[in-house]
């Protein structure tokens, strides 16, 4: 006899939120293939609901954590108008606010001083008044206290009940600072508040999955290639995995993936919350599918260069891919891309012959299904490259967070923290850090930054055994992470512009225009007012060869990003080596391999980088600069941004000075020159991107003199004289005979320091080895009888 199989069609109640669930069989549908399911429920939702009495025959009501607000004579409408209200933004695929099922209603009493206001100020009144503040609190789904006022439209979380009390009067007391005694008397003139609530049913949510064809199906592939999510245990480091403010976006990824069976990519900005929203969907996606079928679906997270590694043979790959796939459509398990973008360029020497291109008939059949998250940019790649792909995908957009999401997002971190280890962020340094993060920090979205930031300043605290975080643990880690001195940060602090140009005046010797150029820079950034969606400056250094460009460009390294930073703040880059087509691969990337520059400037975003003689770059580096120049971002073959915004462009070059007359101790060329043989060399399109073209001047005998001392003085900084607690002086004749010697027609002053090295530390380390037991004493370094003599003057006491 022939069994036909039936499967049961049930409704769920309380699904979210009771333990409690009655099914009902509504009917029974012969269902021959068993390798898929249908279940239909209902979900009920309950939302506090506040009520007070506007007149003898009237009540009006809001809708705890949202603006609703409505007035009738009957409670009962009103209710019944909320949930129409709620179930029909639902229809429209709005998702619901989340509820508060256990809300709780408190009032509390403030007192609160009124103040008058006139032109001349704000005045505080004589008296106090005591304004009764509606309270409702509760835990929320993920499991955190949370109290909202709604008549002050105000919302916070707290960690302890007695703290509760404390919060509700500083949140009111700021609502109501400085208002007026009129204004408070509305609030005194509303009757007694009490708490409703409304339920809302929604109705014939469908989930359908295939159900797994082998109850012990070992899939042996994936668990080489993939990690299974969600993990067993705790997650990995401090941050929680949790897609706070992210709830209806979760719901819509579970739905288009158990519904509509679809295949989706999340796309939006780096930091944005992607990777939360995926490991909150890969939860709740196992949840429901347990729930249901008393079998576990999960995420199966991996890289294109995984999927394929280790394949050496013809046909390795594919058959490792053919493997993969069998065990998805067996196991109805999700496949989570990372690096999305390179699964049209890994396999293959194009799209055509990609990853991408061998699993598509797979993905034409619903054979399995792929979740993935990339930016805007890395999305229209692939679109562009395989439209066919990619128009097998549901684009989910995540949107940017409002800045009242984001505090909410950053207090529940703060509350965690407090929660799992006993350290407090301030306040303070919560709104530090934001705004630190706002301002500098472009490359990167809201929370994903502050989340990351903040957690760095949690792991620091944690090692040094500490319980505090303040203002000055979060400028202490910016300073680390950016390389900018603290000063440039700090509103409060005023910069000394004397100081700024003694710093630079001391290590650029006579060239007084250049330097004002670099303090001008400094200046504009401290006040805020350079272009934020550009380079912080773009310039370029003119002028004759050895004349202090390179000199310059490092000591504005060194002030502005030298502070914290372990790596050198400064990227050079020889611009001669780049000089034909094929060169340019090798600095700006191709296929999946970045380039020179784009790898320095992604390691290191707070920089300083230096073109060097730019004249010689092949003409397509110029096309490429003018991007950087005008929006501060480079996008390569795959989509990915790299963000020059935090770095200062410099290019140096001697256009004009091969021309005109050599460097010499008499004249030197003018400055008209060169200015015009670099408006001449570059498209107009680029050099009117240039924010200040700085011409560097010849050098005369007395700048010639000057930098030679300066190199002679940085001697005493060298660790053989510094442990024998050696002092150097060099007379007037030495410093001119260098300067004279060190000094060359054809490139200026840099064979100077071979100069010094050759003829002086070599000198002096014949001196020392001869006396290896002097120690504490002054040495005199002179020019006489033709040769550099050493002698020790004095002991240093």
């Amino acid at each position: 006899m022939e069994v036909t199989p039936f499967l049961y069609l049930t409704s769920s109640l309380s699904f979210r939120f009771s333990k409690s669930r009655v099914p009902n069989i509504e009917k029974l549908i012969p269902f021959n293939n068993l390798s898929a399911f249908f279940i239909i429920f209902m979900e009920i939702y309950r939302y506090p609901l506040l009520c007070w009495k506007l007149t003898k025959d009237s009540v009006c009501a809001r809708l705890v954590g949202t603006e609703y607000e409505l007035v009738s004579v009957q409670l009962h409408k009103l209710q019944a108008h909320f949930a129409e209200h709620l179930q029909r933004q639902y229809a429209q695929e709005v998702y619901l606010p989340d509820p508060l099922p256990d809300a709780k209603f408190k009032k509390v009493n403030v007192n609160i001083r009124p103040a008058y206001k006139e032109e001349s100020g704000v005045f505080p009144a004589g008296y106090m008044l005591t304004i009764p503040v509606a309270a409702v609190y509760g835990t929320n789904k993920e499991g955190y206290s949370e109290c909202y006022l709604p008549l002050l439209d105000q919302q916070f979380y707290f960690y302890k009940q007695e703290q509760l009390r404390a919060l509700i009067e500083y949140f009111a007391r700021d609502y109501f600072n400085n208002m007026t005694p009129e204004t408070l008397h509305r609030y005194l003139m509303l009757g007694d508040p009490w708490l409703e609530e409304v339920t809302v049913r929604i109705k014939e949510r469908e989930i359908r999955r295939v159900e797994r064809e082998q109850n012990n199906f070992d899939p042996k592939t994936l668990q080489q290639v993939a990690d299974k999510f969600p993990r067993k245990g705790k997650a990995r480091g401090i941050a929680p995995e949790v897609a706070w403010e992210r709830s209806e976006l979760v719901m819509t990824l579970v739905d288009k993936l158990i519904r509509e069976q679809a295949s989706v990519v999340l796309v939006g900005e780096q930091g944005i919350g992607k990777t939360m929203i995926l490991l909150e969907a890969a939860r709740k996606f196992l949840a429901l599918t347990k729930e249901y079928t008393q079998d576990s679906s999960y995420f199966w997270c991996t890289t294109p260069q995984r999927m394929i590694a280790g394949a050496r043979y013809l046909g390795e790959w594919q058959e490792t891919c053919e493997e993969l796939m069998d065990e998805l459509h067996q196991t109805g398990d999700i496949l989570w891309i990372n690096d999305f973008v390179h699964l049209l360029a890994v396999g293959g020497d194009g799209p055509e012959d990609s990853i991408a291109a061998f699993i598509l008939p797979n993905l034409r059949q619903g054979r399995l299904q792929i979740v993935g998250e990339l930016t805007q940019q890395e999305w229209e790649r692939v679109r562009q490259r395989l439209p066919g792909f990619a128009a097998h995908f549901h684009v989910l957009s995540i949107p940017k967070l409002s800045r009242k999401q984001i505090f909410k997002i950053m207090r529940l971190f703060i509350d965690y923290i407090q929660k799992q280890l006993q350290i407090t962020i301030e306040e303070t340094a919560l709104n530090f850090a934001y705004r630190l993060l706002d301002r500098y920090l472009h490359y990167e979205a809201f929370p994903g930054k502050i989340i990351k930031f903040l957690t760095h300043c949690v792991n620091e605290v944690h090692v040094q055994n500490q319980k505090l975080i303040d203002n000055e643990k979060v400028l202490t880690q910016f300073v680390q992470k950016t390389g900018l001195p603290s000063f440039l940060l700090q509103d409060d602090i005023l910069l000394d512009t004397t100081a700024l140009r003694d710093y630079f005046a001391k290590r650029i010797i006579g060239q007084f225009q250049a330097i004002e150029h670099v303090c001008k820079i400094v200046m504009v950034f401290k006040a805020g007012l350079n272009d934020p969606k550009k380079p912080i400056a773009t310039l370029l250094f003119a002028g004759p060869t050895g004349v202090g460009k390179t000199a310059c460009v490092r000591a504005l390294a060194d002030y502005f990003f030298g502070q914290g930073q372990t790596l050198n703040p400064l990227i050079r880059l020889d611009m001669s080596e780049f000089q034909h087509p094929v060169q340019m691969d090798r600095l700006l990337g191709f296929g999946n391999k970045p380039g020179k520059l784009v790898r320095e400037i992604r390691e290191r975003p707070f920089s300083v980088v230096l073109l060097d003689e730019i004249e010689k770059a092949h003409p397509i580096f110029f096309d490429v600069l003018l991007n950087v120049m005008d929006e501060g971002i480079l996008v390569d073959n795959n989509g990915r941004i790299t963000d020059f915004r935090n770095v200062i462009l410099i290019m140096t070059s001697n256009l004009g000075a091969r021309q005109s007359k050599r460097i010499s101790f008499v004249n030197h060329e003018t400055n008209t020159d060169i200015s015009s043989a670099v408006r001449n060399f570059f498209r107009p399109e680029f050099f009117n991107r240039i924010d200040q073209v700085v011409i560097f001047e010849s050098l005369d005998t007395a700048t010639v003199t000057s930098i030679t001392r300066k190199e002679l003085t940085a001697l005493n900084e060298r660790e053989g004289f510094q442990e024998r607690g050696l002092k150097l002086t060099f007379t007037t004749k030495l410093v001119e005979h260098l300067a004279q010697k060190g000094f060359d027609p054809e490139y200026g002053a840099r064979p100077l320091q071979r100069t010094i090295e050759r003829l002086v530390v070599a000198k002096l380390a014949e001196f020392l080895l001869q006396h290896l037991k002097i120690k504490e004493v002054n040495l005199s370094v002179d020019w006489k009888n033709n040769e550099i003599q050493v002698e020790i003057i004095e002991n240093k006491s």
